[in-house]
């Protein structure tokens, strides 16, 4: 597993905060971490199944990760590094509201992310805009968001090339 120790993203955290959202270290997951992962996962009854065989796919690809802070595995997520979609992010209850959420979004600073829809405010009071409409999944309702920060990107693209820009379909 490769490490890296994170303290320059933290931002602010809450009065009852333990400092792991200023000092948690990142460990890129294998395929043989499973086990590390999925017990995260549980403890943080994450709302979504998310088996091994997705854990393993974002392994190879550098998208499992792991937080850990005083040597205990504390929050995990899964990333599409390539396109910039933050799949899952699961954060053990003992470590909510610290902070650390919001630490590991500026740590991975993902364009977009699908959400369920209990946790659409929280990503909105991170910086994220919702994406047309909630969708219904097998058990839950998703929404997709993306940084606010892309919106006026794209209308700051349109502005600096005008109709040299063509999109091709197909």
């Amino acid at each position: 597993m490769q490490r890296a120790d994170v303290k320059s993203v933290a931002g602010s955290t809450s009065k009852n905060s333990c400092g792991c959202a200023a000092g948690f270290t990142v460990v890129l997951a294998r395929e043989g971490d499973y086990a590390e992962f999925k017990t995260v996962l549980n403890r943080g009854r994450h709302p979504a199944f998310i088996g091994r065989s997705t854990m393993m796919t974002n392994s190879r690809n550098g998208g499992a990760l792991i937080y850990r802070f005083g040597g205990e595995n504390i929050a995990v997520s899964l990333i599409n590094p390539h396109l910039g979609i933050l799949i899952a992010l699961n954060v053990v209850p003992q470590h909510r509201g610290h902070g650390l959420g919001g630490a590991i979004l500026r740590f991975l600073v993902p364009n977009f992310a699908r959400v369920v829809e209990s946790k659409v405010p929280w990503f909105e009071a991170n910086g994220y805009r919702a994406i047309g409409k909630l969708k219904q999944g097998i058990s839950l309702r998703t929404q997709v968001m993306a940084r606010a920060e892309l919106f006026g990107l794209a209308g700051k693209i349109k502005a600096a090339f005008g109709s040299r820009i063509t999109i091709k379909t197909k």
